[in-house]
């Protein structure tokens, strides 16, 4: 901008100054004669002499002035663009991540194995729960006449559940069954932590309104609510606790089965002399149990026995009656 403005300023300068010689002098010849006998010769004008100043005026100029260097607006519109372009592309997939990140989920899942051999399944899994840094929340085992079913609950981290389910299906054994379930409980995670902050937060207020309390009844009303809130608070920190376990540990439900053919056995008999002394002592306790009854309702038995003179004195009386 500064180049330009000295470009016009020194253009002006020189009209100004052919203006004022024109003015001043009219106009002069020159040459190698004059009059008639003048021959061949040159004329310098006021017009060129304008022209050849205007054109040093201009070469001075040009030296002088150095153009702007021209600079490519859609050029940097389009990297500027692309820049912004990015930066909305990783701000994008930085917020995914975190969105990402604070998903709680929670994985549980059932499966049952058929297997020839009880024993070494169990230590296949053995090995898959050790290396997996998973252990066992609960074992039993359940031996039947047809069947020996081995349940198993297995805690998991839930980065790895996938690799354990995975492992089981991969296995020799055959899968009979398979159930998967998941639930986001982000929301109700959230909600308890929201609620939990403001909760502390009111018996902070209420810790300091307790301290500057004077009357006894301020004093024992403000000591219910923090009972009350302290209640609330430690039972969201359970709830927390639990979700927080749920989600960093999966739960996954083996079953390892094994069918056993079924066989018929009698249930042995006593000998005939073992039977006979059984029934003897069968009866006699009958006996002794009867006798203690008795004993033990003498009163019942000595109303009834009463009862039944009364009403039998009763019926002769009415008989002597109607034969007088």
């Amino acid at each position: 901008m500064r180049n330009i403005v000295c470009c016009v300023v020194g253009a002006g300068m020189l009209v100004y100054a052919c203006g004022t010689k024109s003015n001043s002098e009219n106009s002069y010849r020159s040459g190698y004669g004059s009059g008639s006998g003048g021959g061949a010769g040159w004329e310098y004008t006021e017009e060129a002499v304008c022209q050849e100043e205007y054109d040093e005026g201009v070469e001075i100029i040009s030296d002088s002035y150095v153009a702007p260097e021209i600079v490519d607006e859609s050029e940097n519109l389009r990297e500027r663009s692309y820049e912004e372009n990015n930066t909305i592309v990783k701000s994008s997939k930085n917020t995914d991540k975190s969105t990402s990140t604070k998903k709680k989920i929670i994985k549980d899942g059932d499966i049952t194995v058929k297997t020839d051999d009880v024993a070494i399944a169990k230590q296949g899994i053995d090995s898959l729960v050790k290396g997996l840094n998973a252990y066992y929340e609960r074992e039993d085992l359940r031996k039947g006449p047809a069947r020996i079913i081995y349940d198993l609950i297995i805690r998991v981290p839930a980065d790895n559940f996938e690799k354990l389910l995975s492992s089981i299906e991969q296995g020799k054994d055959e899968v009979k069954s398979k159930s998967i379930r998941v639930r986001d409980v982000t929301e109700e995670y959230m909600d308890l932590t929201a609620r939990l902050s403001s909760k502390r937060d009111y018996l902070k207020q209420y810790t300091v309104l307790l301290s500057k309390a004077t009357k006894v009844t301020d004093i024992l009303e403000i000591q219910e609510k923090i009972r009350k809130l302290q209640e609330e608070i430690e039972s969201a920190e359970g709830r927390l606790r639990y979700l927080s376990d749920q989600v960093t540990f999966s739960t996954l439900n083996v079953s390892i089965e094994k069918e056993v053919e079924y066989v018929y056995k009698p249930a042995q008999k006593d000998r005939f002399t073992e039977r006979v002394k059984s029934g003897l002592s069968t009866g006699w306790d009958i006996v002794v149990n009867l006798v203690v009854f008795l004993i033990n309702s003498w009163s019942v038995i000595i109303l009834l026995i009463l009862v039944f003179f009364f009403v039998r004195r009763r019926i002769k009386k009415r008989k002597a009656k109607k034969n007088s």
